[in-house]
């Protein structure tokens, strides 16, 4: 059955508004979670055989929060889960509670240190390309006339010994890039014809910006950096 989970953000200190499905937007500090779930159920891990995680990062972050409805909330303890597609989160006596996918719409996750540097931005909301819908969260790289966006889902892989007939199960990871266009979803060919194809309408400079950076694409930064340059152009 699927879970509709409504959770509600308390402060000691007060509550700046109120909706309807059960979430309190607030300001302030410190910050503390009260998690209703219209199931009464909080997060089990269904695959505990599997070696490895299903997540983008095992630690919790304190990160924000932006639900389809365009509210933000901010202060939540956050990981998100690749194989599945739900947000998780902690609730203040330390149970582990997951909203459905495509339940938020934005996650912004702060680097290791608290900071905006290594940050980590994803959003929903694409044209399904490739078997993921629109509901499947990317990492944003670039945002502009061009998108940079990065596809990171996890599968369960199984291995049988031919020996002892085991059978053992493993996450596995899957990545691609891809550049929106406000239209339509390509996937990345990391060579330089491809983006002078997907930036065509300003080939020249594009092509200049290249060559005079003496970016070869080996990396996804050199993607970044021609799609950040194009963004600035007129």
């Amino acid at each position: 059955m699927k879970r509709l989970l409504l959770f509600g953000l308390l402060l000691s200190g007060g509550l700046s508004g109120s909706a309807q499905d059960g979430f309190v937007a607030q300001t302030g500090s410190p910050l503390s979670y009260n998690v209703f779930d219209r199931n009464g159920k909080t997060f089990v891990n269904p695959e505990p055989d599997v070696a490895g995680s299903p997540f983008f990062a095992d630690d919790w972050r304190l990160g924000s929060v932006i639900l389809v409805d365009n509210r933000k909330y901010d202060n939540v303890k956050l990981r998100i889960n690749l194989y599945s597609g739900e947000v998780h989160f902690m609730d203040s006596i330390r149970k582990e509670m997951a909203l459905e996918k495509g339940y938020v719409k934005e996650i912004i996750l702060p680097g290791r240190n608290g900071t905006m540097t290594g940050a980590a931005r994803f959003q929903c909301g694409f044209p399904a390309v490739d078997g993921l819908d629109g509901a499947f969260l990317y990492e944003v790289i670039s945002e502009g006339r061009r998108w940079l966006l990065h596809s990171t889902k996890k599968v369960i892989s199984q291995r049988k010994d031919d020996l002892s007939g085991e059978i053992t199960k493993e996450y596995r990871t899957y990545e691609d890039y891809y550049v929106y266009n406000g239209t339509t979803m390509q996937r990345v060919k990391k060579d330089k014809d491809f983006l002078l194809t997907e930036l065509a309408d300003k080939k020249d400079k594009v092509e200049s910006f290249i060559n005079d950076n003496h970016l070869k694409f080996k990396s996804i930064d050199d993607f970044r950096r021609v799609i950040d340059y194009y963004n600035t152009l007129q």
